[in-house]
């Protein structure tokens, strides 16, 4: 529970994807309905059946600042997907960083994408 809960205060408030839900709804959860989506998320891990809706995003362009937003090519596309899906996609990004770390199982010299690593602070 202490995952989901972490997971869902480390996001970030963006627009809902496809299936409508908001960071601000899964942050206002009861206790009851927490578990009810652990037990959601824990079923997806185990059987692999992600949810179809999960699968799609809604495409929205976005001006680029400070350019002519009558020229089509000056805007920059942006996904809208499920914040159900990227909240389990943070969990198990967290659970999959733990054990690559505790075991040691990534080169000291792979720096991208790593907490307290710098490109260049290996030599």
């Amino acid at each position: 529970m202490a995952e989901l809960k972490n997971s869902i205060i480390k996001s970030n408030e963006s627009a809902a994807g496809p299936d409508g839900v908001y960071y601000r709804f899964l942050r206002h959860l009861s206790e009851s309905c927490l578990h009810t989506l652990l037990k959601l998320f824990n079923n997806i891990w185990t059987t692999g059946d992600i949810p179809p809706s999960w699968r799609e995003a809604s495409v929205v362009p976005i001006p680029k600042p400070g350019k002519d937003p009558s020229d089509p090519s000056n805007y920059r596309p942006i996904a809208l997907t499920s914040c159900l899906c990227k909240t389990l996609e943070q969990m198990v990004n967290e659970r999959l960083v733990h054990v690559l770390e505790s075991r040691n199982l990534l080169s000291k010299v792979q720096c991208g994408f790593r907490k307290d690593h710098c490109y260049g602070c290996y030599g």
